[in-house]
């Protein structure tokens, strides 16, 4: 059984308010330094963001050295990207992680929602599925980037993406069925019924 080392470098891709300790948790909202000036958080009320979660932009890249990363999380985070970026964002992942390295994404299940559609007898269904699935965008964005999605993916385009970006093994997965260690602090219980969860090793 693999030693766990304390200097591994563990990612965490929009973490939002779950940043996990060990962990660079990295996510883009605005409301994070926002959060930290204590009139504007006591006026508005913004999230509770742990000390720990860092806002940083992943489309810029990773900051880090090629295979110098050991396990890399991502949950409903890649949909709200468009394509090209999500692809971008997934090479970094490919160039930063280690031998054996592992990357999990968990993003929201488009063919759960087409099947409740197909199933859905109701005249508005096709309404709803448009609804379900938040492609619109709105000024929400500027101060939350990601509050509305880009994309939707199925489990065959999410590991399509991976091996584009050079993973040659992706699989979907079970909820915290997975080779990262830390998968129970990582993995909400409250996304389980909604997302698929895709995992590939370096």
């Amino acid at each position: 059984m693999r030693e766990k080392l304390q200097n591994e470098i563990k990612i965490n891709i929009g973490c939002g308010v779950s940043g996990l300790d060990g962990w660079y948790n990295f996510d883009n909202s605005l409301t994070i330094p926002l959060s930290r000036i204590p009139l504007a958080n006591r006026l508005l009320k913004f999230p509770r963001w742990p000390r720990d979660v860092r806002r940083y932009d992943v489309r810029k890249g990773l900051p880090f050295k090629a295979a110098s990363v050991r396990y890399i999380y991502s949950s409903h985070t890649f949909e709200h990207f468009t394509y090209e970026e999500s692809l971008k964002i997934a090479r970094e992942c490919f160039r930063v992680l280690e031998a054996g390295g592992v990357i999990r994404i968990a993003v929201p299940d488009l063919g759960l929602l087409v099947r409740d559609y197909l199933a859905d007898n109701d005249a508005l269904a096709s309404h709803t599925l448009i609804s379900r699935m938040m492609l619109s965008h709105s000024l929400q964005d500027l101060v939350h980037p990601g509050s509305n999605h880009s994309q939707m993916f199925d489990a065959r385009s999410l590991a399509h993406l991976l091996r584009e970006a050079g993973f040659a093994n992706p699989g979907l997965r079970d909820f915290r069925d997975s080779a990262i260690p830390e998968i129970e602090g990582l993995e909400l219980e409250v996304r389980r019924d909604e997302s698929l969860y895709v995992e590939a090793q370096e």
